[in-house]
């Protein structure tokens, strides 16, 4: 007779306590290495054997507390009642299990050091604590129910999610049983039973993952004379000033341009503030350094540099000489007009 678990939402995980999961004693004695086996020869065994594994076992002895299963591990491993999926209550495990009857089990704990083993018939989870991480992209959760301040959902892992409305897209409301395509892992706590989610797709790096000294590729997205702004994939633009590369009298204009990809690194970051402060990476400033002298040996991108801003500077200063409107001849016709006819009053 072949034993399957049902797929029901209510069944999954792992309900039960340590005290349930004691093995009943044998004649006075609570052992599991009283039905144990040769290795397989398939080289499982209590070193491989890891939680929430599946496998196809054969009952091997039945106990009032539960059942023993071979599943090849060289140990036969311990089926608690509490773990038995039936579609009737269980009430003695003889009515449920016979010796050589196969029954489908998930690997619940292993104690090497103890040969213990102890199963489950619950299908465990697809998430639990150990492989839930923050950033964590979560498809086709359901909304279970709805509180004043958000929506719990759940995703098939240790316990229900809850969505804040305000990390949902402005004015949705979703409804208990509707289901949402994409959700991301924001908070993800084991102590306090928590786990937090938002339908907002989060910056590919987290503030929490930003450190100091940290490089990265990023893209230039604006250039101001002090400063430039560098996207880096967080929440905020980082921010490159001119002062961070040791040049003085420099124009950032003259280091990177708009949409162009630079290495930088992290000099500081400010969560609170959304701040980040960067500096660009291979950037030597006594190449860049600008002399007053003549007589002074230039790198040749500073001599280029220095040239640009002299003939800049004179540009602005006979744009300043200019007349701000050009001169009209019919003005100045009536000017000379004018002045005559004031010349030749006085002389009469």
């Amino acid at each position: 007779m072949l034993f399957t678990s049902p797929q029901n939402s209510h069944e999954r995980g792992f309900p039960v306590s340590d005290e349930n999961l004691t093995i009943p004693a044998v004649n006075g004695t609570a052992s599991a290495e009283a039905s144990s086996h040769p290795p397989a020869s398939s080289g499982l065994s209590l070193t491989t054997l890891k939680p929430r594994m599946a496998f196809t076992g054969k009952v091997t002895r039945v106990e009032l507390g539960g059942a023993f299963v071979d599943i090849g591990a060289g140990v036969d491993g311990f089926l608690h009642i509490s773990q038995i999926v039936s579609d009737k209550p269980v009430l003695r495990v003889a009515d449920i299990f016979h010796p050589d009857d196969e029954v489908q089990v998930y690997v619940l704990r292993v104690n090497p050091k103890n040969k213990r083993i102890d199963l489950t018939m619950h299908k465990p989870s697809t998430y639990d604590w150990s492989n839930l991480e923050v950033g964590a992209k979560l498809s086709g959760v359901r909304v279970v129910s709805i509180e004043s301040f958000g929506v719990f959902v759940d995703f098939d892992g240790p316990k229900h999610g809850l969505i804040p409305f305000n990390l949902m897209p402005k004015g949705m409301r979703p409804k208990v049983g509707d289901h949402i395509d994409n959700v991301w892992v924001v908070e993800v706590d084991e102590s306090k039973r928590r786990i937090g989610l938002t339908m907002i797709e989060p910056p590919a790096l987290p503030w929490e993952k930003i450190k100091k000294g940290n490089r990265y590729v990023g893209r230039v997205t604006r250039v101001e004379r002090n400063a430039a702004y560098v996207d880096i994939g967080a929440e905020r633009e980082g921010l490159v000033r001119v002062s961070s590369l040791g040049v003085t009298y420099a124009d950032m204009h003259a280091f990177v341009t708009e949409g162009e990809e630079v290495n930088v690194r992290v000099l500081k970051v400010d969560p609170h503030k959304r701040q980040i402060d960067l500096t660009l990476e291979g950037i030597n400033a006594d190449d860049y350094a600008l002399s007053s002298g003549p007589d002074e040996q230039l790198s040749p991108f500073a001599a280029a540099l220095q040239r640009a801003q002299r003939i800049k500077r004179a540009q602005m200063a006979a744009a300043a000489d200019r007349p701000a409107k050009k001169s009209n001849p019919q003005n100045e016709l009536l000017e000379r007009t004018l002045q005559q006819m004031q010349t030749q009053k006085k002389d009469n």
